[in-house]
């Protein structure tokens, strides 16, 4: 039977929690993996692990009979890996193979284009005042 009487839910440190499981995650073989061997040959795959969290809290009033009546709370994480080398172990020595993402290269190529783009129009186009060109001034420019 329930009584009007205020049921305490077991305290659970939420931060706490989180950092085990994250202790837990960061460990040696979750980058290293499972070595596969083929004859004279062990290949040990390297990955990078990236791992993020967050956590939110609130408040509120109290009412007149002195019980919080806000609330509020949350959290969230999230974890991403992506393979990055190869060990390569054979009779004749070990070596380390890169794993290129061209996806990575290409949008990094791009953004810095970009930027780089952004920086030297506004160098060009900047008035001796500090002021940069109006839009009407920088079409008249580029020939729109």
């Amino acid at each position: 039977m329930i009584t009007e009487e205020k049921a305490q839910a077991p305290l659970v440190d939420p931060t706490g929690l989180a950092l085990s499981q994250l202790a837990t995650t960061a460990r040696a073989d979750t980058v290293f993996g499972h070595p596969v061997e083929r004859g004279d040959t062990t290949v040990i795959p390297c990955s990078e692990i990236a791992v993020g969290m967050g956590m939110g809290s609130g408040s509120g009033p109290v009412d007149e009979k002195g019980n919080p009546t806000g609330g509020g709370s949350g959290g969230g994480g999230g974890a991403r890996g992506r393979p990055v080398a190869a060990i390569i172990i054979t009779k004749e020595g070990v070596r380390v193979e890169p794993i290129f993402d061209l996806t990575r290269i290409v949008l990094a190529s791009l953004t810095t284009g970009a930027f780089m783009l952004f920086w030297v129009g506004r160098f060009f186009f900047t008035k001796p005042s500090g002021k940069g060109p109006s839009f009407s001034q920088f079409k008249r420019t580029i020939g729109s």
